[in-house]
């Protein structure tokens, strides 16, 4: 059987996000089984955006038409006056990679928005970490699903027998939780003869500080390269190229940036935060994320060790064999899908 889907949105869905990604990913796959997923992006991401584009929401979505509707947590505000309609005419998941109000989101509305999404009939989380915040803050556990994304995307573009250099990669938004000024600061503490680091990323999400990691960067001692946004292809390449990830985030709903490193064999230096720690498993080195000292010694100790690197990568693909593939979360998410279309069924009979 075949489902007609509604994907409700913000935002710019060609973006090169974590969650942005994950929702082509699994779409891509639904569509390839024969599924019909319409992505409806109701305004802009920022809240005022949302709000100003909240009235005409629910004029711009024939809920009838679908067999279900997901909505991404990312668009809490613009579909809150619309969510409880929404849930009376058909089955309503919740797709939540991050509580806005937990990854920093500071309107005191946030936890209004919040409980309005709690009450989806399936609620879809991303790791086993967010579904703890979730259960937390209120929401029942029989009506969670954990899909967490894939980690396989970038393998089939791996260049073969590419020689790793002394490079380390850092692939990230400059936004405040991931913590990228921090990272460049501590490089400079840390660098040793002959490494790079690389800044793989939008730049311009966030121009405040945008501007704080450009200045570490001019201040920084050591080799800084910013690539900003790179193709599938290009940070693939990077990848092979390189011999550490690093990221010291201070927030990850899941961290898919984490799992690709993994799944292309990189050790990892990461902020000991959420699910980060659960993800990298014995692959790679967890530290405060706002201890510039503890990061700098990390990244000088696998600059310079190479038995340390060579251990780490090694666990670093046995890691990766375990987490799952985006074919993997497609199902999980369909599935999700399935059982709240069947259940609303039964409840109509």
């Amino acid at each position: 059987m075949s489902y007609t889907i509604g994907f409700l949105t913000v935002g710019d869905p060609h973006r090169l996000t974590g969650g942005y990604l994950y929702h082509r990913e699994v779409f891509r796959r639904w569509r390839a089984q024969g599924h019909r997923v319409d992505e409806i992006v109701l305004g802009p991401a920022d809240v005022d955006g949302q709000l100003a584009a909240a009235p005409q929401a629910g004029s711009r979505i024939s809920v009838d038409r679908y067999d279900a509707i997901i909505v991404d947590a990312l668009a809490r505000a613009v579909v809150a006056p619309w969510l409880e309609y929404w849930r009376t005419r058909r089955p309503l998941l919740a797709l939540i990679h991050e509580l806005p109000a937990v990854a920093g989101a500071s309107d005191p509305r946030e936890r209004e928005w919040e409980q309005a999404l709690l009450r989806a009939h399936i609620l879809v989380t991303v790791s086993d970490d967010g579904a703890a915040t979730l259960i937390a803050r209120g929401a029942d556990p029989n009506r969670l699903v954990v899909a967490s994304g894939g980690c396989d995307r970038l393998l089939p573009l791996l260049p073969v027998n590419c020689t790793r250099e002394p490079l380390i990669i850092a692939v990230g938004q400059w936004i405040p939780r991931k913590n990228l000024a921090n990272l460049v600061r501590a490089w400079g503490q840390a660098a040793v003869n002959g490494w790079h680091l690389a800044l793989i990323g939008e730049t311009e999400a966030d121009p405040t500080y945008a501007a704080e990691v450009w200045q570490a960067v001019r201040n920084c001692s050591a080799p800084v390269l910013v690539r900003g946004t790179l193709s599938d292809d290009e940070l693939a390449h990077l990848y092979a190229r390189a011999s550490v990830f690093a990221l010291p985030s201070r927030f990850e709903g899941y961290g898919l940036v984490f799992a690709e490193a993994l799944a292309c064999g990189l050790p990892v230096i990461a902020g000991a935060v959420g699910p980060v720690p659960a993800l990298v498993g014995n692959g790679g080195l967890l530290v405060p994320p706002d201890d510039e000292p503890a990061l700098a010694a990390a990244l000088h100790r696998i600059a310079i060790d190479t038995t340390l690197r060579q251990r780490l990568s090694a666990a670093a693909r046995q890691r990766a064999h375990t987490l799952p593939r985006w074919d993997d979360t497609a199902q999980r998410l369909l599935a999700a899908v399935i059982h709240a279309c069947t259940s609303s069924a039964s409840a109509q009979t």
